[in-house]
């Protein structure tokens, strides 16, 4: 996934069109796993303004993953934004912190680590097979998405579990 900047010499080129797909099977961070299935598309454009060139690339993927409540595998199809400004890697010095920046080299952008940044930072926090999901008893361990298990689960605050004492059940 390389992209060749060097048509930008011309003074006429204002912008360019990115188009193209990313295989990757998987990604691991922070204990998760994520599974594509499918290649990741992304298309987009690279623009000149005024000597700056900035980037804006929309991506879309499916991928697989499994629930952090019920631990049952989940697909979902999902998309996201890569925008910032190109900068050449030699040219990094006192730069705005503030702003999203993609490095550049001997006119050549590298986007696929680009790619795969912003669909990292996409992700849910926590992944929920869907948001009203009921996780797995504390008690048997059944899916409570699937079974109704009997099990009563007292949860007391620890701060009044003492006052449980005062009144006891008949």
């Amino acid at each position: 996934m390389s992209i060749n900047l060097s048509n930008f010499r011309d003074e006429t080129v204002i912008s360019l069109s990115v188009e193209g797909q990313l295989n990757k099977d998987s990604l691991e961070f922070n204990g998760r796993r994520i599974r594509f299935t499918e290649p990741i598309k992304y298309d987009g454009e690279i623009y000149k303004v005024g000597k700056e060139k900035y980037l804006h690339v929309n991506i879309n993927y499916r991928y697989e993953e499994v629930c952090g409540r019920c631990l049952e595998a989940f697909s979902r199809e999902d998309k996201t934004v890569l925008s910032g400004k190109l900068v050449e890697k030699e040219n990094e010095i006192g730069l705005d912190e503030d702003e999203d920046l993609i490095y550049y080299y001997d006119e050549r952008l590298e986007l696929a680590e680009y790619v795969v940044d912003a669909i990292i930072v996409s992700l849910p926090m926590k992944p929920l097979c869907h948001e009203g999901c009921k996780g797995l008893c504390a008690k048997c361990g059944a899916n409570r998405n699937k079974d109704d298990c009997q099990c009563v689960v007292e949860d007391i605050d620890p701060r009044f579990a003492i006052l449980r004492d005062l009144f006891p059940r008949e």
